[in-house]
């Protein structure tokens, strides 16, 4: 589990977010006022019971029913502490490596598209009934969250209650088992919401996958093409530097000892890293990872390492 200060910025943002506006319920102790206000969908009928007072609430069923920020925000209130601290620390343990692999804004995307379609697909079940009450909660955003996880990481080992190991691969399905067999339960619990969040992440993954292999075929002939007409490149020798004749020698992308490279190792190693931030490990070419591997090597000497 990583310090929050090594958290990806986008769950560190989402962290705080989410612990803000908690935090600001329950000082007012009107967390219930916060939920009527960006909770998504409602009961099939035109009153809401709170539990915990016993007011009667009258509330308009269509006018809620379309008002669209619903199905964002809702995703960013909980309905008591155990609530939000189970979904955040999910996020924190399972967000962090999947954020690492797609980058910041496909993650982003990721968990704001799987709120939205997680609590829209809910909404055929709550017109027939089948289901009622608010919907509240990062649940529906993190089984996208799950199920990228699991597309990406599918050999990773779980400890359930810190006791049972079980991979990825096999743990997701667990989750889609119990959430169906669940659903037409009165456990509290937004099952539905839960299977459209699996589903919003199998779509999510689906596009993400093929989108990139074609990125990358597009974008890979792009860089060859513009390589053959780039500039003279250099070769450093002792007592000057000779411009290389031809580059036909080597290959475009891969620096050769003595050629003036990055002198600043540690500017071309944010340049790197930045890129991985914004589109994710898989957007390194061989040259990027290879710098990488060898920059890490050298720490590991630099720390004594074997």
């Amino acid at each position: 589990m990583r310090p929050f200060r090594f958290l990806p910025k986008p769950i560190r943002v989402i962290l705080i977010i989410n612990l803000i506006v908690f935090v600001i319920g329950a000082l007012n102790e009107n967390i219930q006022g916060l939920i009527n206000a960006f909770g998504a969908l409602i009961n099939p009928f035109d009153v809401y019971v709170n539990r915990q007072t016993g007011v009667v609430h009258h509330v308009e069923v269509n006018s809620l029913i379309y008002q669209a920020w619903r199905y964002v925000t809702y995703a960013f209130i909980h309905g008591g502490f155990w609530h939000l601290f189970v979904n955040m620390f999910t996020l924190w343990i399972f967000g962090a490596d999947v954020c690492d692999m797609l980058g910041s804004k496909k993650f982003v995307g990721l968990y704001l598209f799987s709120a939205v379609f997680a609590a829209l697909f809910s909404l055929p079940f709550y017109y027939l009934g089948i289901i009622g009450g608010w919907i509240v909660g990062a649940s529906g955003a993190l089984m996208g969250i799950y199920w990228a996880c699991y597309k990406l990481f599918p050999e990773n080992t779980l400890y359930i209650w810190g006791l049972f190991p079980v991979k990825m691969k096999y743990f997701i399905w667990f989750i889609v088992f119990l959430d169906i067999v669940s659903a037409r339960s009165s456990d509290g619990i937004a099952h539905y919401t839960h299977l459209g969040g699996i589903l919003a992440g199998v779509i999510f993954m689906f596009f993400f996958n093929r989108g990139y292999r074609q990125q990358s075929s597009v974008f890979g002939n792009l860089g060859k093409a513009f390589a053959k007409f780039r500039g003279p490149k250099f070769t450093v020798h002792p007592g000057g530097r000779q411009e290389r004749e031809s580059r036909a020698d080597s290959q475009p992308d891969d620096a050769i000892e003595g050629e003036v490279f990055y002198v600043d190792e540690n500017k071309r190693m944010d340049e790197i890293l930045a890129k991985v931030n914004r589109e994710g490990i898989n957007s390194l070419n061989e040259t990027e990872r290879q710098f990488l591997l060898k920059a890490s090597e050298k720490l590991r000497r630099r720390r004594g390492g074997f």
